[in-house]
């Protein structure tokens, strides 16, 4: 059967009206292309790569393919010589067998890596660490420290106030839309979540959010007074703010820690440990103190699909919150 030719004389690569080898290409690249991954997580990866290849280049080992007994002298090198943290070694670990994974290689064994990372760990006694949590006091000092008279400070307000109220992490708070807000009074407001780190096919979900008691943290009351402000304009719902001009972008998932960051320093604490997830993990930390049960934190704030992981954001708990489980006992 003859190829039929372009209009430029290039011949097409048809099969029966289809396009195979295109179709072979295509289908080629949905096997290794992770949709949706955010860019931060591609450069981790990327960064995980480099000191892996580099290693090996030392050593006189192949990087690509590599075997099990690669990793596992990798993991030991990490652990033992550098004295990297275990998450850090157990995420070198995740690059390595993506990138195979990404050039349709044969994933190497981690088996033996992992086991020498958890005897390490044991060994350590090495706590996974992580930044503070927002506390609900420090929340509303920080939302009344803001300079609402101000684009940036009225900004600044309703960033921390609803990442605190929805529990997002910091890359969906910066993707929310204008549009994605719904309000609903009077019970509150929802916020729209077209796709999510749990959620990379895109099916979606609605975070309800109520309307708080205090003007500086009412969601709805401070993300209206941002959004008059902001204007009525299709596109993202946070703008960056230079020199107090709105401007007509999205702001980062690393603008959010700095806002969030400067809002604590007006709130006289020491910005160091915080970062934009201290919002999120503030809040599931709060709604387990006040006795939400951990299937009502997933399901209506945290939205997470393994209890294990609400108890592990739960961090930084308050000294002596809650109920005394042995009251009149002792």
């Amino acid at each position: 059967m003859a190829i039929p030719a372009s209009s430029d004389g290039a011949q097409m690569r048809l099969f029966g009206g289809i396009d195979l080898e295109g179709i072979r290409e295509r289908s080629a690249s949905l096997l290794t292309k992770s949709v949706g991954r955010a860019r931060k997580t591609e450069s981790g990866y990327a960064s995980d790569w480099r000191v892996f290849s580099k290693w090996c280049f030392d050593t006189g080992r192949d990087a690509l393919p590599c075997t099990a007994e690669t990793l596992l002298f990798f993991a030991t090198y990490e652990l033992d010589r550098l004295n990297r943290r275990v998450t850090t070694v157990r995420r070198h670990l995740a690059s390595i067998v993506d990138v195979h994974r990404c050039k349709g290689l044969p994933q190497p064994s981690t088996k033996e890596a992992r086991t020498a990372i958890s005897n390490v760990r044991r060994e350590r006694r090495e706590q996974p660490k992580g930044k503070l949590a927002l506390e609900a006091p420090d929340l509303v000092r920080a939302a009344e420290q803001c300079d609402v008279t101000t684009n940036s400070g009225t900004r600044d307000r309703a960033v921390v106030v609803l990442g605190f109220a929805t529990a997002l992490r910091r890359s969906e708070l910066a993707r929310v839309q204008l549009d994605d807000v719904i309000f609903e009074p009077p019970k509150g407001l929802r916020v729209r979540i077209p796709w999510s780190k749990t959620d990379q096919e895109g099916q979606g979900d609605v975070v309800d959010v109520w309307a708080g008691q205090r003007e500086s943290t009412d969601p709805v009351r401070v993300l209206r007074a941002w959004i008059a402000k902001r204007g009525e304009w299709a596109g993202p719902l946070f703008c960056p703010v230079y020199h107090e001009k709105i401007t007509k972008t999205g702001v980062t998932g690393e603008s959010i820690s700095n806002i969030l960051k400067r809002a604590v320093v007006r709130a006289g604490l020491d910005p160091a440990g915080y970062a934009g997830h201290s919002l999120r993990a503030g809040a599931i930390t709060t709604s387990s103190d006040i006795g939400r049960e951990d299937g009502e934190i997933m399901k209506k704030l945290s939205r997470h699909r393994d209890v294990a992981m609400v108890h592990r954001y739960n961090r930084g708990r308050r000294a002596f919150a809650g109920r005394n489980p042995l009251e009149g006992v002792l």
